[in-house]
């Protein structure tokens, strides 16, 4: 088994939507005196939103609704890249989109959907927010900063904490290091890190309530380290690459740097789990850290179960934790096997949608995007019929090569947020076909910014929304085996996260496949998943919790689907990429999958990863490793 020595890459999971403002605004300092004295000026965008300029800030409202960017200075202070964000949002069970953005004055802006509603009031120094639920139930507001937030200060007691922190702050000030900061009034709390943000939470806003928050933006002296900046707590479990071998322990060793001026007294709490069995170990203990020095200590634990071990510690003092850690090792890694029903049906569902299928390549349309065109290759967004005549959009890339290249279907992760063309790809000679599975177009504005799908008609097989989202990447294979400027007989699937997850389903299901690179892979061990996994399995945790009398045939339904049960059928060569502290895609999930493949694979194992991956490193094997698969 090949593995690379890991690195950790901070990326988002999921992709960019391009960037909000396009214009430079002054780095850092002093805002310009003709800057400061500027009024407030909205122009509406052609994707329906309004741009908001004024003395200290720039901010983006959606067509959503939802305040989506939040500049000043060099600093964007929101984030709506990351998973399900939009920035700011009520909280509906998903974040919520508002439509009938309305500018109702010089500086006044309207967005309702009927029931919840936002009104802004733009100042030269302040945004003021008015919210409405006018719903049923209470729900929740959220801000979500963006990563250059590192440190809290709470606004009435002064009280300082490193971000992401979990506080019981509601009047905050969120600053960058460089000086520009975020005031946030009239909230309840502030929690994190979620993907490594900072959220800022307005509970509970009830029904028939009215709540005004206001926003202040600005530029000040660069904050003062918090102690959680000054102290550093870090783990290292098993070996190097993570994976313990039979009959050796697991062993941990704590590293706690204090860089502060003074002596702290500190609360050390520890615990080791398993994803499967469970094991727990929690053990405390009271720690004098010296100032500028480093304490270490060792622990060794025995397990006997194949399984991915959890530590974290927790570092307390002052009835307050300043440092947090984990680390995850793999105790007999290659002997974990996912436990997952194969249904009595399961053989004849899958033959009937190969039938159903057929192998005729797919009605298409195909326009050339000049804009994205160049450095020698075409880019053209397609369109192209997939099952029930649904119409799946894609990009499709070719380089302008003599000989018939190889090609690659991209499919890329959970979500509706828009998908780039791949250059990177096709410049390195490969035919690229880059599909949305939910049908989202790829060239324009997204109907739809936000898309929760995974209980989708759960009820039953048939009906569960990745049937179709296999068919459509089932149609895009035929589409490529149909195209004259490409080699057939050299196409590989690569996929990140749920697109890794159907890359694998295909694998089985597509005998004329060459090769497969799996990222992260979803859809792995559902039972594991659903009681140990992150969001997006936890809809579907809380659909069972909500209808419990359906927990029989939503599992059963699952398991048409994980790929636990397709894995014996994978005969072409698999590239499998797995994080170790990965919430989503758990390594004991990915692991007990791709030890079921008989064929040739390889796991890549990134002990402190979380689900980006491998990152730069990670591709450049895997470049390697395609062109071998799939020749030059």
């Amino acid at each position: 088994m090949n593995r690379l020595r890991p690195i950790l890459v901070c990326f988002v999971l999921a992709l960019a939507a391009g960037e909000a403002f396009t214009a430079a605004e002054p780095a850092g300092g002093a805002q310009p005196r003709a800057t400061q004295n500027r009024p407030v000026t909205l122009s509406a965008r052609p994707d329906g939103g309004i741009l908001v300029q004024a003395a200290s800030y720039r901010a983006l409202s959606g067509s959503d609704g939802n305040l989506h960017a939040l500049r000043t200075g060099d600093a964007e202070l929101l984030d709506d890249r990351v998973a399900t964000s939009l920035g700011s949002f009520f909280y509906v069970d998903h974040p919520h989109v508002l439509d009938g953005l309305t500018q109702r004055g010089a500086v006044l802006v309207d967005a309702t959907d009927g029931t919840y509603s936002v009104h802004y009031r733009f100042r030269p120094r302040e945004i003021r927010i008015t919210l409405k639920n006018g719903g049923s139930r209470p729900v929740p507001y959220f801000v979500v900063l963006g990563k250059p937030v590192s440190v809290a200060a709470n606004l009435s007691t002064g009280e300082a904490a490193a971000a992401p922190a979990n506080e019981q702050w509601g009047d905050v000030r969120l600053a960058t290091s460089s000086g520009a900061y975020l005031e946030l009034v009239g909230g309840s709390r502030i929690w994190g890190p979620w993907l490594g943000r900072q959220v800022w939470e307005v509970s509970g806003i009830g029904p028939g309530q009215r709540k005004v928050v206001v926003l202040r933006p600005g530029i000040g002296e660069p904050p003062k380290p918090a102690l959680e900046q000054l102290v550093g707590l870090h783990l290292d479990l098993g070996s190097d690459d993570g994976l313990v071998s039979a009959g050796d322990s697991v062993d941990l060793e704590v590293s706690i740097d204090n860089r502060s001026e003074r002596p702290i007294k500190g609360l050390l709490s520890l615990e080791l789990t398993g994803s499967r069995s469970q094991l727990a170990v929690y053990s405390t203990s009271r720690l004098d850290l010296p100032p500028k020095d480093v304490v270490r200590t060792r622990l060794q634990w025995r397990v006997s179960a194949p399984d991915f071990y959890t530590a974290r510690a927790t570092l307390a003092t002052d009835r307050r934790d300043i440092a947090k850690a984990r680390a995850a090792a793999g105790y007999r890694a290659p002997d974990i096997q996912a436990v997952v029903r194969k249904p009595d049906g399961f053989r004849e569902f899958w033959d009937r949608f190969l039938a159903e299928m057929g192998d005729a390549p797919p009605h298409f349309r195909m326009v050339l995007d000049e804009q994205r065109s160049g450095r020698g290759v075409d880019v053209w967004v397609l369109q192209y019929r997939s099952l029930r005549g649904e119409t799946v959009h894609g990009w499709y890339l070719v380089p302008h090569t003599p000989d018939r290249p190889p090609a690659i279907l991209y499919l890329s992760g959970y979500g509706a947020r828009p998908i780039d063309p791949p250059t990177s790809l096709a410049g390195r000679g490969y035919v690229v076909l880059a599909i949305d599975v939910r049908g989202n177009t790829v060239d324009r504005v997204r109907p739809r910014p936000f898309e929760d799908y995974a209980t989708e008609g759960i009820q039953s097989p048939g009906s569960y929304v990745y049937r179709r989202i296999v068919g459509h990447a089932f149609r895009g294979l035929d589409f490529l085996r149909a195209r004259s400027e490409l080699d057939p007989d050299r196409i590989a699937v690569l996929g990140v996260s749920e697109g890794a997850g159907v890359a694998l389903i295909l694998a089985a299901l597509r005998p004329d496949l060459k090769a497969v690179a799996a990222d992260a892979p979803m859809l792995c061990d559902f039972p594991l998943s659903l009681r140990s996994a992150a969001w997006p399995y936890t809809e579907i945790a809380r659909y069972i919790r909500e209808r419990p009398q359906a927990r029989t045939s939503v599992h059963t339904t699952l398991a048409y689907f994980d790929v636990a049960n397709f894995a014996p059928d994978i005969n072409c060569p698999v590239l499998v990429n797995i994080g170790f502290l990965d919430p989503v895609s758990l390594p004991a999930a990915v692991y007990g999958c791709a030890n079921l493949v008989p064929g040739q694979k390889e796991i890549l194992a990134f002990p402190e990863a979380g689900h980006e991956g491998g990152g730069e490193e990670l591709w450049e094997y895997k470049l390697k490793w395609l062109a071998e698969a799939l020749g030059p």
